[in-house]
C-alpha cells in the first residue's frame, strides 16, 4: 500500500512526536534519578586509603586506623547516610545546613543531625580544614546541595554560625550581609496577602523586609542560639525603627525565638 504525501506527512509528524516525548521523559527520569554516593577503598604506602564520592567526584578521604575505626568504616557509613539523605524526597535541600558537636563535622537537616563524622584527611582533595569541624562539614554540605541544585553556602558561613562574623571578609566574598534585631509575627496575620501577592503562611519559612526584592533568601543566624535558616523575602516590614528584618513563626521556631519575641541576628543575602 502506497501512502500519499500527506499520510507521510502525518506519519512522520507522528514518529517525531512519539520521539520527542520519549526523550522528555527520559530527561525526566534521569533528573529524578538520585545523585551516585560511593565508598572506594585503596592501600597506599601499606595504609588503607578510603574516600565518600559524589557522582565520581571524591569530597571525603580519609587514612589508616584511628581509635574511632578503619578508613573504610567511616567512609562505607558516611556514604549510607548520603544515601539516605539523597533518595528522601521530602527533604528540602534548603534547609541542610552545616554544624558541628565538639569535634565532629555535622549534616544537619531540618535542624535534626542526618550525619555526623570526624575530620577527615581531605576534602575535596585538598588538606582537611586544620581539623576544623565546621568547614569540614561546609564543604560536605554544599556538595549534597549541588547535587541536590540547591543555593551554595557562602564560605563565611562558619563565622556567620558560631561568632561575631567578619563583616569585611563577607564582603569581600562578594557576599551581602547585615546584622540586628529581627521579631517574628504569625497569629493574626495567617492567611492574609502577603506585599508580594502571597498568602502568608505563619508556619512557613518566610520574611518581612522593608527594601530587599520578594524572592530574595537570607541565612538567618541566631547569634545567641547559633540556630540558622533560610528564608525568602515575600512581604514588607518591620515597622518598628530598631528592627531588621521580620520573621515568620516558622523561621522563628527554626532559629530558638519564639519565647524571647526578638533577637540579634546575622543575615546573609544568598542571592
Amino acid at each position: 500500500m502506497s501512502l500519499n504525501s500527506k499520510s507521510k506527512f502525518l506519519l512522520v509528524s507522528a514518529v517525531a512526536a512519539i520521539g520527542i516525548g520519549a526523550a522528555s521523559a527520559a530527561s525526566c527520569m534521569a533528573a529524578e534519578i538520585a545523585p551516585e554516593v560511593n565508598a572506594n577503598v585503596w592501600e597506599e604506602s601499606n595504609q588503607e586509603c578510603a574516600a565518600v564520592s559524589v557522582n565520581g567526584k571524591d569530597f571525603l578521604m580519609y587514612r589508616g586506623t584511628t581509635a574511632r575505626g578503619d578508613a573504610s568504616d567511616k567512609a562505607e557509613d558516611i556514604a549510607q547516610q548520603l544515601e539516605d539523605i539523597f533518595e528522601n524526597e521530602k527533604i528540602d535541600p534548603e534547609k541542610i545546613l552545616p554544624a558541628k558537636e565538639g569535634d565532629f563535622a555535622v549534616v544537619k537537616v531540618d535542624g535534626a543531625v542526618a550525619i555526623r563524622f570526624e575530620v577527615p584527611e581531605s576534602v575535596d582533595g585538598q588538606k582537611a580544614c586544620s581539623g576544623n569541624p565546621m568547614e569540614a562539614s561546609l564543604k560536605l554540605v554544599n556538595a549534597i546541595r549541588e547535587a541536590l541544585g540547591a543555593t551554595q553556602l557562602p564560605t563565611g558561613y562558619p563565622k556567620v554560625a558560631n561568632e561575631q562574623p567578619d563583616l569585611s571578609q563577607l564582603k569581600a566574598a562578594g557576599k551581602a550581609i547585615f546584622s540586628g534585631a529581627a521579631s517574628w509575627y504569625g497569629g493574626r496575620f495567617h492567611g492574609r496577602r502577603a506585599a508580594d501577592g502571597s498568602r502568608f503562611d505563619q508556619n512557613g519559612l518566610t520574611a518581612a523586609h522593608r527594601s530587599l526584592p520578594f524572592g530574595t533568601k537570607l541565612l538567618v543566624t541566631n547569634r545567641r542560639t547559633g540556630n540558622s535558616c533560610v528564608v525568602q523575602v515575600n512581604d514588607r516590614g518591620p515597622f518598628v525603627a530598631d528592627r531588621i528584618i521580620d520573621l515568620s513563626r516558622g523561621a522563628a521556631e527554626q532559629l530558638n525565638m519564639i519565647s524571647s519575641g526578638v533577637a540579634m541576628v546575622d543575615c546573609v543575602v544568598l542571592h
